[in-house]
């Protein structure tokens, strides 16, 4: 009987003993709260660029505006724009029967006197020298009459609208069988492999600028594509409205790259090489003082920082952080120090 009591209290006292101890780690569990979901990066040695940033838009850095030199009517167009063209190659042609009609004349009046002209030498009586050869010229009129064709040529040849480079029609303002007069637009030709971006600086950023500068261009456009470009020149005068210059980035050219894109300009204006860098997204301000949250054996530990130059989206730290900890770059803007979290990138 007692050993049958004495099994009966064992058995009691270890469900008890258990069932305590499956309370409190349930509890234990509830009380601690579940990690954060967090992105990180690991603070890195690397370059720092010091950049200007603006906005403008890309263009060609070679622009033919191409305008009717006679009055007459257009025989020669471009069918749309995009058109391309080689250098020297005949955009629009303007009709002038009056031209033709005067080359015509000029070339007959010309071969008259070089014949009489020919004669002449033909049968001269005497040394033949460069002073008779210019008197010559002027007594049978072949002089006059080798000017008068010259100036028919140019005026026959104003006719032409001819490419100066080797491009691409951008519009076309002329068509076949509009009546042009001298001045007229015709239409524009543009390089669309020579590109450059214009962007306007205020003047305090504009002194640290220079020719020979790198760049880095942004194209919204090509999902966010960046190129490397150079400053190519520097505004030397400060418009006093908008205190403000010009500056001008050579841009490479890549595929889909048309003037008239919208381009984002960082200018570099100084290189820190052997920086300790992070992510700026990583930095808070929390009692008027840069912080960032550290990633410590799975918890956020805030650390106070002292950063240095910035650009480009990344921020130099010279205290705080050392080289290879990670730093939260989001989910960090309600974390407290050291609660749970879980990087998840």
């Amino acid at each position: 009987m007692f050993r049958r009591i004495s099994l009966l209290l064992f058995a009691v006292s270890f469900i008890l003993f258990f069932g305590c101890g499956e309370e409190e780690e349930l509890e234990r569990e509830t009380l601690e709260p579940s990690p954060l979901p967090v992105t990180a990066s690991v603070a890195r040695i690397d370059v720092l660029f010091e950049v200007i940033s603006s906005t403008g838009r890309v263009s060609s850095r070679r622009t033919q505006n191409l305008t009717a030199q006679i009055q007459g009517q257009v025989v020669q167009a471009p069918e749309y724009a995009g058109e391309e063209f080689s250098e020297g190659a005949v955009i629009f042609r303007v009709a002038s029967g009056q031209h033709a009609s005067n080359l015509s004349a000029a070339n007959s009046e010309y071969r008259n006197a070089q014949a009489l002209y020919q004669f002449e030498i033909d049968n001269y009586r005497g040394e033949i020298t460069d002073g008779v050869r210019s008197m010559l010229r002027q007594t049978t009129g072949l002089e006059s009459a080798s000017a008068s064709l010259s100036s028919a040529r140019t005026q026959y040849g104003n006719s032409a609208v001819s490419a100066g480079f080797n491009g691409v029609i951008s519009d076309v303002t002329a068509q076949d069988g509009m009546t042009v007069y001298p001045g007229s637009p015709l239409g524009t030709l543009v390089d669309p492999w020579c590109l450059q971006v214009e962007v306007d600086l205020d003047e305090r950023q504009l002194a640290r600028c220079a020719s020979g500068l790198k760049a880095f261009v942004i194209i919204p456009s090509l999902n966010d594509t960046v190129l490397v470009g150079e400053v190519r020149s520097v505004s030397p005068v400060i418009d006093p409205g908008f205190r403000s210059g010009t500056v001008v980035v050579d841009v490479p050219h890549v595929p889909d790259l048309r003037p008239g894109a919208t381009a984002r300009v960082e200018i570099v204006v100084a290189e820190h090489e052997g920086s300790l860098v992070i992510p700026e997204q990583a930095v808070l301000i929390r009692d008027d003082r840069p912080m960032v949250f550290a990633v410590v054996d799975g918890h956020a530990d805030w650390r106070y920082v002292r950063l240095g130059s910035s650009g480009r989206g990344i921020v130099a730290i010279e205290d705080g952080i050392i080289d290879g900890e990670a730093v939260i770059t989001s989910g960090h803007y309600s974390l407290a120090h050291d609660a749970p979290v879980a990087v998840v990138n």
